[in-house]
């Protein structure tokens, strides 16, 4: 189990040192992928017969700092605890098979993005920081695990440093996910300060056994912990760090990202959960109603604009919230199971994901464009192509109807709520898909539709690798049997009503978008075009309203205080210590210092001799 986690980094350190050519650069990382699954796969075997995890536990730190008080405090003391269990072993294969396709698809479609052998070390040194995440239960090992992908995933998504939109799109990256990062760290902290320990299975047992614990303190530690999730998740407001670099990032990081860490943070969401639920219920439903939010308004979102990365980017961020929303409702119901299912789902979405983003580029590079008004007939030119965004939006919004089907009843309010999010999310999909494949293709100044060619063959075997191993899962999703070898609890399916009742509600979504297609196709695409540039100004003008009234007044206090008050206070103090060492009372100079120490020694015998307590 620790080479597992040690051979991606074996990788890195040998592309860092000898690899400097594309192909290989792209074999080494390529190899090490295959051979992180071959032994996620053996450890898997090895769980196959058994319900008991794989746990081995090296000390990091011990450092002795208080010889009294609470045992917990005595000592401060980071373990790196590796523990694997059936959860584990399906989210690492999950996410070595998204990489092993984006991979493959990049060696062929990604040749004209620069430096390839610091794009293919950066992607090895991604695959070690999700394996620790994943296998830590630590909490300070986790959070360096996850800090380090944090760190990895900027420079992927800003890795076409020649270009200044791309770089200025990608500070988002950077800096939004950073703030919720250092929430994640608040919360470790928080936890921290008040249990004084740091292992996951230690620290559920002592939740409410703990000398001054308080429900206060869980709720804080509950939100600041789900904030941290949340970004990663991309709920909305916090999915702008995914949605802003949806063009200008290269296709194969902006793939990998979605999928990976949509896969690393639904299974620490699920690790975290047993704290969360902890707090109060209020804290609780309004964390699932947050999810509930963005799984409605990043589909909502998604039909103004017609770039189609950003509307899958957002399909995904929604049916991957509506997966979350289960999860914690899961946890919340005393005696329930589903949770898993919603891990399960988004397991099932994020080679779907990635697939549809690769799908979306490759048709965009061959019509030179990235709007739907301009694009088509890709199933008369590009078929296999548009046939992979169509599997991609039917697993996607499939996925996320089966884990509300599990969690939800259709006469609850969120499960209706969670069902308009499933429509929207079938619109969507079906939107993009007949926009491509079905609408016209027309000519345009320096673009002659004739020439618009099928991706080269090994690029949609890639492909096809990701949207099918994504359907398995979708399929495996729905058996109670794969649960049940999950998480070891015992699952009853929903009735076949249930399941009916959601893929109806996303038939429905097809069915409406092509008729509106095929009645009308100009008036739709105009549309969404026009509220695209309505939002986009909205946004613009919010950012320029934001540094007007926030920005620069802040810079220019920030100024005047550095270059200007603080220097001229400097040498105003400066001065009048030099020149007022004595002063001119009456005609003659007396020195400032003693006068005013012996004041001070009057006035404070003065006061003690006043206070009652030296009469007494």
């Amino acid at each position: 189990m620790p080479v597992l986690v040690v051979v991606p980094l074996t990788a890195f350190v040998i592309a860092l040192t000898s690899v400097r050519t594309r192909r290989s650069s792209a074999n080494l990382a390529m190899f090490g992928v295959v051979v992180t699954l071959a032994l996620t796969l053996l450890v898997g075997w090895g769980l196959w017969k058994t319900k008991t995890p794989f746990l081995h536990a090296y000390q990091y730190i011990n450092m002795p700092v208080a010889f009294s008080g609470p045992v917990n405090f005595q000592s401060f003391a980071v373990d790196i605890v590796l523990r694997v269990d059936r959860i584990t072993v399906a989210a690492l294969v999950a996410v070595e098979l998204c990489m092993l396709g984006v991979l493959g698809w990049h060696q062929v479609m990604g040749r004209s993005e620069p430096g390839p052998a610091r794009f293919h070390a950066l992607i090895s040194l991604l695959l070690f920081a999700c394996a620790g995440a994943l296998v830590s239960w630590d909490l300070a090992a986790l959070l360096a695990f996850w800090g380090l992908a944090g760190a990895v995933t900027y420079l992927l998504l800003a890795h076409r440093w020649g270009s200044d939109e791309a770089a200025i799109r990608a500070r988002v990256a950077l800096a939004l996910p950073f703030a919720t990062d250092l929430s994640l760290l608040c919360g470790v902290a928080w936890l921290y300060s008040r249990y004084g320990v740091q292992n996951l299975t230690s620290l559920v047992k002592i939740l409410h056994a703990n000398p001054g614990w308080t429900v206060r303190s869980l709720v804080v530690a509950a939100i600041l912990l789900f904030i941290g999730v949340a970004a990663r998740l991309a709920l909305w407001p916090l999915h702008s760090w995914l949605t802003r670099t949806a063009i200008t990032a290269p296709p194969a990081a902006l793939a990998l990202t979605q999928a990976v860490w949509s896969v690393i943070a639904i299974v620490i969401l699920y690790r975290l959960m047993p704290i969360i639920v902890e707090s109060n219920a209020q804290t609780v439903n309004a964390l699932m109603y947050a999810c509930a939010v963005t799984a409605i308004g990043a589909p909502l979102l998604a039909l103004a604009g017609n770039e189609p990365r950003r509307i899958i980017t957002l399909l995904g961020a929604g049916a991957t919230a509506a997966c979350a929303a289960v999860v914690i409702y899961g946890f919340q119901v005393s005696n329930a199971s589903f949770a898993i299912v919603g891990v399960a789902c988004v397991l099932a979405i994020a080679p779907a994901r990635a697939a549809g983003v690769l799908a979306a580029s490759a048709i965009a590079a061959a019509m030179r464009t990235d709007n739907l008004a301009e694009m088509g007939e890709a199933w008369a030119r590009m078929r296999e192509s548009a046939l992979v965004l169509l599997i991609a939006a039917l697993v996607i919004s499939l996925s996320a109807a089966a884990a509300v089907a599990n969690g939800f009843g259709s006469r609850s309010g969120m499960g209706l709520a969670l069902g308009e999010a499933v429509l929207l999310m079938s619109i969507g999909g079906a939107r993009v898909f007949l926009a491509v494949a079905l609408g016209p293709l027309r000519r345009r100044r320096t673009f002659e539709p004739d020439r618009v060619r099928e991706a080269p063959r090994p690029s949609l075997t890639w492909l096809y690798l990701l949207c099918f191993g994504g359907a398995a899962i979708f399929i495996a999703a729905l058996v109670p049997a794969w649960l049940r070898f999950l998480d070891g609890n015992r699952h009853s399916a929903p009735s076949v009503g249930a399941y009916v009742l959601w893929v109806v509600v996303a038939v429905i979504g097809f069915a409406a978008v092509a008729f509106a297609h095929f009645r009308n196709r100009e008036s739709p695409v105009r549309a969404s075009g026009l509220a695209g540039a309505w939002l986009s100004r909205m946004g613009g003008a919010g950012s320029r309203y934001f540094a007007r009234f926030i920005i620069a007044p802040a810079t220019e206090i920030v100024v005047r205080i550095g270059d200007r008050w603080i220097p001229l206070g400097d040498a105003a103090v400066g001065g009048a210590i030099e020149t007022s060492g004595r002063f001119t009372v009456a005609g003659t100079r007396l020195p400032v210092v003693p006068i005013v120490v012996a004041l001070a020694v009057v006035l404070t015998l003065v006061l003690g001799l006043a206070s009652p307590g030296v009469f007494k």
